[in-house]
């Protein structure tokens, strides 16, 4: 089969590679559509010391299961899925409540083990989920970030009434933003630097864009809160500039959560914020992927159209053009949000 594999740092080769094996209690899913992650991203650029190559990248997927294996229970030859691309052991502290994305033995599927940028994919079958007809596969593969603003909307306890700034209006913002509307935030507000994916942000969740490059993100929340500040501000983008922000624009006994993925050094004083958090009395958490029920949630908002996931999806290549898809994600040229291989 045909994939594309991580050689090391900026060498992508498209090649042919031999089919995965099919375990007695796995699937092999004929990929029908594969999102181009940020942190596909800095693994191209080397930025990723866990991932060892050679390794097809990818865990955003979408396809049809080609074959079951034998101790397979819940699907069969021709079902449309989506996979959760986490491999847990199941029996640790944190996979016996369900927080299996903190597992002590965690694999991500795309990094750890090859991934979904090729024409086949292997998983356990208690990693795939079911997708309704109406869905196409290209709306599937975006279930996975949806997936990720579902568990950290949940993270952050966004509930009704809320004031919500979202940093960063890039695919897991995006997703951010429609998830806490429909969880009941009164009033969101979205930064980014980039007028157009505000402009998406506009159409989907977001009451306020900012663009942060000309506007003043504090003077705006001030302005909407009474200068009050939010009662909660989520940080998708991974930049010490964005997460210092989040000081300044959340109220006194407000919530932060932090969920932007970085490769940079978290660069600030400590005593200045940490203290700053201490007496503001300000909650800060964290989130990472997904745990339990987030993905039934996603899959159950999308399919009733409680959630756009077509509005991200803006390039679409074949696997041979490997070069040109990193190219336009990483550069976010063409207005691109959400770069999908279709093999």
């Amino acid at each position: 089969m045909k994939a594309i594999v991580y050689e090391g740092p900026r060498k992508l080769a498209v090649m042919d590679v031999p089919k995965p094996q099919v375990g007695p209690r796995d699937l092999l899913i004929e990929v029908k559509a594969a999102g181009i992650c940020g942190s596909d991203l800095e693994m191209a650029r080397g930025n990723r010391p866990d991932v060892i190559p050679p390794r097809i990248p990818g865990h955003e997927v979408a396809g049809e299961v080609a074959e079951v294996g034998g101790q397979t229970t819940r699907f069969q030859v021709g079902d449309r899925v989506v996979v959760e691309p986490i491999i847990s052991c199941g029996i640790c502290r944190n996979c016996r409540v369900g927080r299996y994305n903190v597992c002590r033995e965690l694999k991500f599927v795309g990094v750890h083990i090859d991934g979904a940028f090729a024409e086949y994919l292997a998983v356990p079958e208690q990693r795939a989920y079911k997708i309704p007809d109406h869905l196409s596969y290209g709306e599937a593969a975006v279930l996975e970030p949806t997936a990720v603003g579902v568990h950290i909307v949940e993270r952050a306890k966004v509930s009704l009434g809320d004031t919500v700034v979202v940093l960063g209006a890039g695919p897991i913002g995006l997703q951010i933003g429609q998830v806490a509307k429909n969880r009941g935030a009164r009033y969101i507000m979205m930064t980014d630097v980039l007028d157009y994916r505000l402009e998406i942000a506009k159409k989907l969740a977001a009451d306020l864009v900012i663009n942060s490059a000309k506007e003043d993100p504090l003077q705006r929340v001030n302005e909407v809160t009474d200068g009050e500040g939010a009662d909660v501000v989520i940080e998708a983008v991974g930049k010490s500039e964005t997460i210092l922000q989040t000081m300044d624009l959340v109220r006194v006994g407000g919530r932060i959560l932090l969920a932007g993925l970085s490769v940079e050094r978290f660069a600030t004083d400590p005593p200045t914020f940490w203290m700053r958090q201490l007496l503001k009395e300000v909650t800060i958490e964290t989130s990472r992927s997904y745990a339990a029920g987030n993905w039934d949630a996603a899959i159950k908002l999308v399919s009733r159209g409680a959630i756009n996931c077509e509005a991200l999806v803006t390039h679409r290549f074949p696997l041979e053009q490997a070069s040109r898809a990193y190219e336009v994600a990483d550069g976010k040229l063409e207005n691109s949000v959400k770069v999908l291989f279709t093999p």
